[in-house]
């Protein structure tokens, strides 16, 4: 399978402009082997600490590691490994490469069942030690609800690795599906993921998503509403520092009536780097009734930084609301000037306003716990920011 070619998408794809697909041009996509009993020593030194209430699954390199994780009591998480096992069908199109690569190169696919009416509190966390393939197939039984937090990290910081994930969700009717995802990569770290997600009739679903700390990453999602009133909001807050290039990609399709999206993103570039998210809301003829919201916002904090934010709508019936809006602008000079004249530090003060701008995302995460933990992660870009705003 590693013998055939990979073609990559081009910055002349529609979805694809603000890709940093030059690094991937030079990355090694056959995944690593299975590690070592030393290997997982070192990992299980540097993994954050355990999250109350949360059964934890590891992957490295997209390898279940029984030792590193906790059992999930009256839930279904298995890993089916076969190495005869033939990858399907390639799906057509750009959008759709980096999850045909997962399919051809993972080492398992880690299913998560969630019964009817049954409950799940879950961290995931993929450890990268070089280049590694995880796959999570996930199905949630009629009324049943999972708070799932997904944390990609890098074994070390100064390696090179390529993290390329795939999800595949189906939220079966009136299910509630809770997902944060924490991307806390090295410097030299490229990530990649695709989601795949259906809801069914009257399901409710929270993705909220931190990205930061990756040399390049692209985040790929399409979300389908396949049942009558089902409700979705999309949060993702990015950073961006140095050369480090940030792009997301979210695709909605509301296919039944009353569907209901919000979709908010929030990013920050600094220095030379780049942030970029396009949300594509197509609305069909059957989903009458349909309510949608865009906001996107990104805040530009250095002299050669970018930003790129792109609403769109795809409006096939005249029976919808849909609005959105789209901004980038630079920090506030006068709120600037407040916090100076109050003798706040100005490094300090500019960090409190970038901490502002993101906090509407960073809030909705499930967890005190987890606030904690990335408020942590984040005193690097934004030193000062969480010690005043947390005491």
């Amino acid at each position: 399978m590693s013998a055939m070619p990979i073609v990559l998408p081009s910055n002349r794809d529609e979805n694809w402009k603000y890709a940093n697909l030059r690094a991937l041009a030079r990355a090694r996509f056959e995944p690593a082997p299975a590690p070592a009993a030393a290997q997982v020593k070192e990992i299980a030194a540097m993994l954050p600490a355990a999250l109350p209430g949360y059964a934890r699954l590891v992957l490295v390199d997209g390898q279940h590691v029984a030792a590193l994780s906790t059992a999930a009591a009256g839930i279904s998480i298995t890993q089916e490994v076969d190495a005869d096992e033939k990858p399907g069908a390639d799906q057509p199109g750009a959008d759709q490469l980096f999850a045909n690569l997962n399919r051809r190169f993972r080492q398992g696919t880690c299913r998560i069942a969630v019964p009817a009416n049954a409950q799940l509190a879950l961290e995931v966390i993929c450890v990268a030690t070089a280049s590694s393939h995880p796959a999570l197939e996930i199905s949630l039984g009629h009324g049943a609800k999972l708070q799932l937090i997904e944390r990609q990290l890098s074994a070390r910081s100064d390696q090179a690795t390529l993290v390329n994930l795939h999800l595949a969700a189906r939220v079966g009717e009136h299910a509630e599906f809770e997902l944060a995802r924490i991307g806390q990569h090295g410097a030299k770290a490229q990530a990649l993921d695709t989601l795949e997600l259906q809801l069914g009739a009257g399901a409710a679903m929270k993705c909220v998503q931190i990205i930061e700390g990756a040399l390049a990453s692209r985040s790929t999602a399409f979300i389908e509403h396949v049942g009558r009133d089902a409700s979705l909001e999309w949060h993702v807050a990015a950073l961006g520092e140095g050369i480090q290039q940030h792009d997301a990609f979210v695709h909605v399709t509301h296919a039944a009536p009353g569907a209901r999206t919000l979709q908010c993103f929030r990013g920050i570039a600094t220095g030379r780097s780049r942030v970029a998210f396009n949300g594509h809301m197509r609305i069909e003829v059957a989903a009458v009734g349909t309510q949608t919201d865009q906001s996107l916002k990104s805040l530009l904090a250095g002299s050669e930084a970018e930003a790129n934010v792109r609403p769109q709508l795809e409006i096939y019936t005249d029976a919808v609301k849909a609005s959105h809006g789209a901004t980038v602008g630079k920090l506030d000079a006068d709120m600037l000037f407040y916090l100076l004249s109050r003798g706040i530090p100005p490094a300090t003060a500019e960090s409190l306003l970038k901490w502002a701008f993101v906090s509407d995302v960073l809030a909705k995460l499930p967890s005190s716990d987890l606030r904690s933990q990335v408020a942590a992660a984040l005193e690097r870009q934004l030193p000062g920011a969480a010690t005043r705003t947390l005491s």
